[in-house]
């Protein structure tokens, strides 16, 4: 919640709220956080008046393919014919810092938020391990060994999605895996949206856009990256998918259970029919014997 009189002090409860956000997590997601922070430092003025080219350009790359203007999107420039090799102005920090003053509510609730999606996702992510442990039929390490091993999300969810087809025969509990790696991913591109991007951030200190760390081939020409505006939407967006992370949480758990007994049995009528094949065939085997 937004306070009504912001203190001389702002900037360092801020900064205290920053400390305090990573002090919560560990690992590759502090590393991940810590690198949002820096990359906070991307400074647009808005006092300052932008030449001729610069218009036009800004008007040329606001119209898409089909002649309609974006209305919630912003066109970086475009690499090429434009591209300089001069250095802009650095920002004045001592103006910024001081009108930071003023906004720092809306920058601590943007950080509020995109700690908490990153605390969610990373929490949810972690339960993979059970999910593999079961899969897999071994133990909890060797789980997190696998898990470690696969260093994107991604690839961990490719693994349990295949392993899942071949260990589960209970169609509603493979079903429910599936739903869960679905609801998954979706989340996940929220939480990649807020950190693999830049953060532009005005002359009063206030985190207007976030412009993704990628090449975009767009009406014949290659840009980096797209801007987005943070308005009321996105940020009402965040919020919903930390409801639905939160939520997602609770789901895994509910599944594990079901998804132990399910790999049970399809082990367990594995083995019978092994047993059977090998009788079929002259052989005496322990049914519990790793041969055949």
């Amino acid at each position: 919640m937004a306070r009504k009189n912001i203190s001389a002090h702002s900037d360092a409860q801020f900064a205290l709220f920053v400390d305090r956000m990573k002090d919560m997590l560990d690992g590759e997601t502090k590393i991940e956080f810590e690198e949002i922070v820096r990359r906070l430092v991307r400074v647009v003025d808005k006092g300052s008046a932008r030449s001729s080219t610069d218009e036009q350009n800004d008007d040329s790359e606001s119209i898409n393919q089909d002649g309609s203007p974006d209305v919630d999107e912003a066109a970086p420039s475009s690499l090429g014919e434009a591209a300089t090799d001069v250095l802009p102005d650095p920002p004045d920090f001592n103006a910024i810092e001081i009108a930071a003053r003023e906004t720092v509510a809306s920058r601590a609730n943007l950080m509020a938020l995109i700690g908490q999606l990153v605390f969610s996702s990373s929490n949810n992510e972690s339960l993979l391990i059970y999910i593999l442990m079961i899969l897999l039929q071994t133990d909890e390490a060797s789980a997190a060994i696998v898990f470690s091993t696969l260093n994107t999300t991604r690839a961990r969810l490719d693994l349990v999605t295949r392993l899942a087809r071949i260990k589960i025969d209970d169609r509603e509990v493979r079903s429910a895996l599936d739903q869960l790696i679905k609801d998954f991913n979706d989340t996940n591109q929220v939480r990649n949206e807020f950190l693999h991007a830049m953060y532009t951030v005005d002359g009063n200190g206030a985190i207007t856009h976030t412009q993704t760390m990628r090449l975009v081939i767009k009406g014949g020409k290659i840009s980096f990256g797209q801007q987005h505006a943070i308005d009321q939407k996105r940020l009402d967006g965040i919020l919903k998918t930390c409801a639905d992370l939160r939520n997602l949480n609770r789901r895994i758990w509910d599944v594990l259970p079901r998804l132990q007994e399910a790999v049970r049995k399809a082990s367990s009528q594995g083995l019978r029919s092994k047993s059977s094949r090998n009788a079929a065939n002259g052989l005496d085997i322990d049914p519990d014997s790793p041969a055949g």
